[in-house]
């Protein structure tokens, strides 16, 4: 073997040698850096598993208690520190998530309160409904009526036609405060005989509307045969019977006091005589401005306990005089600036001064004035003021 075979034969045994040290030592290094590395790994496993357990200690007691316990928390440097606050933030969590599931459970109870009270708003809407559809249909079935009614009551009035012919010019203000009316005129002519009347019955709307009608039917039946030598007294006095009798009045009793106040004049248009009587109601002539009043006996036509006999009085009249009869309805009006009845007083001012007028002009005056006297106050009873202008027949 020479001296390069050797040499070479060393130099190999030695890297051999080094090649076995270098591995040796880099397995070692290994093994104890694996050791290392799975030691922290199992550590940083169990603070995890610590501190689950502790969350989920927490989350169970904060669950079924409304105390708060207080647990031990690592205090090892950064990584206590971390894991405090991650305890800390999940308590905070934990208490908002209760929080909010408490005012989820007020506001599901307030929501199913608001439920029940809408369905009861509901259920009361839909009756309350029912009760106004109720009520409009019978509303409107007693305004039919009452409008079927009024229908009757002018059927049975005086027609234009006679009126016409019996005076040279005529008008009737009448408004009744409800649809029907208390208030009526009538009238009768046999020949030259003509007798009219303003009356005011008790009450007014339907119950007046149906005094009314005893008013025309008996006064029809009064005045069948009137003629020259009739007295308006006369009337008066049958008519007040056939009341009492009607409403079964007895006069020893105060309180049936139903009946009607009435002017009424017989007019022959022949000899331009007319006489008057009143029951409660006046008459007012008017001739060439000036006014003259007729009283009436302090005595309605019906029952009461102070009976009076009714008296005629005869006028002389002349063509182109106005008569005027009425209710009370229009003096006894409230309005004007200290809401005050309007008065006789006025009401006859009034008369006076739209007598110059024919009867169209007259009417429209007189509700001109009575719109504005009453302003925004209610009508308070039936009104009808009548006009008759006398003419030789």
């Amino acid at each position: 073997m020479t001296t390069l075979e050797v040499i070479l034969l060393v130099s190999l045994v030695m890297a051999a040698g080094e090649a076995v040290y270098f591995y040796m030592t880099r397995r070692s290094k290994a093994r104890r850096a694996v050791a290392e590395y799975e030691g922290d790994l199992t550590r940083q496993i169990k603070y995890a598993e610590d501190d689950v357990l502790r969350y989920q200690k927490l989350y169970e007691t904060l669950k079924n208690s409304e105390a708060k316990q207080t647990f031990a928390l690592p205090q090892d440097g950064a990584k206590g520190a971390m894991h405090e606050e991650l305890f800390m933030t999940a308590e905070r969590i934990l208490l908002e998530q209760q929080k909010l599931a408490l005012e989820k459970d007020e506001i599901a109870q307030r929501n199913r309160k608001l439920w029940d009270m809408s369905l009861s708003i509901q259920k009361e809407k839909e009756h309350i409904s029912v009760l106004k559809r109720d009520i409009e249909d019978k509303h409107r079935s007693v305004i039919d009526s009452i409008q079927y009614a009024q229908r009757i009551q002018l059927a049975v009035l005086p027609s234009k036609e006679i009126l016409q012919r019996c005076f040279a010019d005529y008008f009737l203000f009448w408004r009744p405060r409800d649809i029907v009316s208390g208030d009526f005129y009538w009238m009768k002519q046999r020949g030259d005989i003509v007798a009219f009347t303003i009356a005011d019955c008790t009450g007014h709307g339907v119950p007046g509307s149906f005094m009314s009608l005893l008013g025309v039917t008996f006064l029809n039946d009064i005045c069948n045969a009137i003629d020259e030598d009739t007295q308006p007294s006369d009337i008066l006095e049958s008519l007040r019977a056939d009341i009492i009798h009607a409403l079964n009045q007895d006069s020893t009793v105060k309180s049936t006091d139903d009946g009607m106040d009435i002017a009424l004049c017989i007019l022959n248009l022949k000899t331009m005589k007319m006489r008057f009587a009143g029951a409660n109601n006046p008459m007012y002539l008017i001739r060439q401005g000036e006014l003259k009043e007729f009283k009436p006996v302090k005595n309605p036509i019906g029952n009461y306990n102070f009976v009076r006999p009714f008296k005629s009085e005869e006028i002389e009249v002349q063509n182109g005089d106005w008569i005027y009869m009425f209710s009370d309805g229009y003096a006894d009006q409230f309005g004007g600036e200290e809401n005050r009845k309007l008065t006789y007083r006025r009401f006859k001012e009034l008369l006076t001064d739209v007598s110059v007028h024919n009867g169209a002009e007259q009417a429209r005056r007189l509700g001109e004035y009575m719109t504005a006297w009453r302003g925004n106050n209610a009508q308070l009873d039936d009104v009808l003021v009548g006009g008759y202008q006398v003419r030789r027949g």
